[in-house]
């Protein structure tokens, strides 16, 4: 019985081992006819990334490759994430590769998720190892895999008089899915979308935004029979889909736009997000342990803040929960309680005050303490200088407590800058027995927020660029 809604996926068989300059339409018709069929028209022809790579030599041996600073620092970045997972660890002159072959670095995890030259998002720029004969050969996508179907889509019509569309196919990860599939990444004769939209459905319905990404229906279909192991079926002919042949296509109109790609998000907007719902968080936190290694992720980053003569002039110290915390706070109120008695304040508004910063300091998961150290900074015969120097200490150690705070925005901790510890320096130092060249600066007190906290006003942009006018 013949069906007449149904397709066939036939995997074409005794394909060679590609060389570069190897003639792919010839062999085709080699094994067509081989296994007695011959190309009609309407006929599909997919063929895997790899054997087009072999034959136009995109082909490379790593040890030719020398790393740069930026693939030193992502091997740097993201080992310990894929040790961590039991997953392999990328060779620096592989990252470097991936870097070439990139317009941009999406996300650096386990692995390095970028938008290649072409405009596909895919893993490691599409570079692959399988079925690539030697130890440190990888392949690399074609150059311009458009160009590969339409020059063997052209070449199997001048033999055989029959139209045929051209599928160039690759496995590409799926966001929010486990597992590869066959995606298209370029098309000859057959329009890579199959827009629905006006047309009805069972119900008469009029569609609105249906799309059908066709051509990577048809790559996935045939990956099915080819394969990611040692079936060596690299080639898949589909026969019986029923598509409007088209000459004049690109895989472009796949391919999503940034400014509608919910699924990329520029590090710029990310950036600008952070920085725009920081918030100092005053409320109590939940009762939610924060990882030691969480808050040294977070000071990791700190450290790259921008200080003066690099300098680093900041020393950070994590005050656990324990009682020399206690004391430290007991013995700050008692210096609070005397400033403001002195200050003519009322019993009720110490007492207020006290509890408060009681509260904040105890309660908190965490309690960091920022120091200056100024044993580092340069010494001047004048007072004025010196006293300038030490500004630029206070401004450096500034800039890496604002980069605390973002990181602490980026790991979903909520936080609070306090300068309590200006107006007891020397409690502090001896009760915590710092080095003498320590200056106690701020205070962060830092854990899982229970609710949010609402923008705060900000004055105009007029209100804080002045124009001088001479």
């Amino acid at each position: 019985m013949k069906f007449t809604n149904g397709i066939e996926i036939i995997g074409l068989e005794e394909i060679p081992l590609i060389k570069k300059h190897d003639d792919i339409p010839n062999i085709i018709l080699e094994s067509l006819r081989k296994m007695g069929l011959s190309l009609l028209d309407g006929d599909i022809i997919v063929i895997a990334q790899s054997i087009i790579s072999k034959s136009n030599g995109r082909t490379i041996n790593l040890k030719s490759i020398t790393p740069s600073e930026e693939s030193l620092e992502l091997y740097n970045l993201i080992s310990s994430k894929a040790k961590k997972l039991g997953l392999p660890i990328k060779d620096p002159k592989l990252i470097q590769l991936i870097l070439s072959e990139s317009k941009e670095i999406i996300k650096a995890e386990h692995v390095l998720i970028t938008e290649t030259n072409h405009g596909f998002v895919c893993a490691d720029a599409g570079i692959d190892k399988s079925n690539v004969d030697g130890k440190d050969v990888v392949s690399l996508l074609p150059e311009n895999p458009d160009h590969d179907a339409e020059k063997i889509r052209k070449e199997l019509k001048r033999k055989t008089f029959k139209d045929v569309a051209v599928i160039i196919s690759d496995s590409f990860g799926r966001s929010f899915r486990v597992g590869a599939v066959g995606v298209a990444i370029g098309v000859s004769g057959i329009n890579p979308i199959l827009d629905m939209r006006g047309k009805k459905d069972l119900f008469d319905y009029e569609l609105q935004s249906t799309i059908i990404g066709q051509v990577d229906s048809l790559a996935s279909a045939a990956q099915l029979v080819m394969g990611e192991s040692n079936e060596g079926l690299p080639i898949v002919l589909i026969r019986g889909y029923k598509f409007e042949f088209n000459e004049n296509t690109t895989i472009k109109p796949l391919l999503r736009k940034k400014d509608i790609d919910l699924f990329r998000e520029s590090i710029h907007k990310k950036l600008v997000d952070c920085m725009k719902s920081r918030r100092s968080y005053k409320f109590p936190f939940k009762d939610k342990r924060v990882d030691r290694n969480t808050i040294n992720e977070c000071i990791e980053i700190a450290r790259w803040a921008p200080s003066a003569h690099n300098g680093q002039y900041w020393r950070y110290i994590i005050i656990e929960k324990l009682e020399l915390r206690e004391k430290l706070i007991n013995l700050m109120n008692q210096k609070l309680r005397n400033d403001l008695t002195n200050d003519g304040k009322s019993e009720v508004f110490i007492e207020n005050k006290l509890n408060k910063t009681r509260k904040n300091f105890l309660d908190a998961p965490v309690l960091v303490l920022l120091c200056l150290d100024i044993i580092e900074l340069e010494k001047y015969p004048d007072k004025e200088r010196l006293e300038n120097e030490f500004i630029l200490g206070v401004q450096s150690i500034s800039s890496s407590a604002t980069y605390l705070l973002l990181a602490f925005e980026i790991k979903k901790l909520a936080a609070c800058w306090y300068c309590a510890p200006l107006f007891a320096k020397d409690i502090i130092k001896e009760t915590l027995n710092l080095p003498k060249s320590y200056v106690p600066m701020a205070f962060f007190t830092v854990g899982y927020p229970i609710k949010s906290v609402p923008a705060p006003p900000r004055k105009k942009l007029q209100e804080i660029i002045y124009e001088i006018n001479i």
